[in-house]
């Protein structure tokens, strides 16, 4: 009776741990998904700030590349302005 007794206890503990083992890797599964989902989350919305990042980015290397333009143009005509008036410097 001991023995059947014994192999009943042993019986019961093996399906509750099983039971709780089950649980457990479904708890853990859904933990993974949901991290999973945050994750994709976090990369779109990560994504989408580099983008947004880049776009601005542009936008302001084109404008100091238009400036940039501008400025040099000024440059030039000083420059041919100055040479002009050296030349009539040295004429007279």
């Amino acid at each position: 009776m001991k023995q059947i007794k014994f192999l009943l206890a042993v019986a019961l503990v093996s399906i509750i741990a099983i039971s709780c083992k089950d649980v457990k890797k479904s708890d853990v599964k859904d933990a993974v998904k949901t991290n999973v989902e945050t994750v994709k989350e976090a990369v779109d919305s990560t994504s989408n700030s580099v983008k947004d990042a880049v776009d601005d980015a542009s936008k302001k290397v084109d404008s100091v590349a238009t400036k940039v333009k501008e400025t040099s143009e000024e440059v030039k005509k000083d420059v041919k302005e100055g040479v002009e008036a050296v030349k009539d410097a040295v004429k007279n």
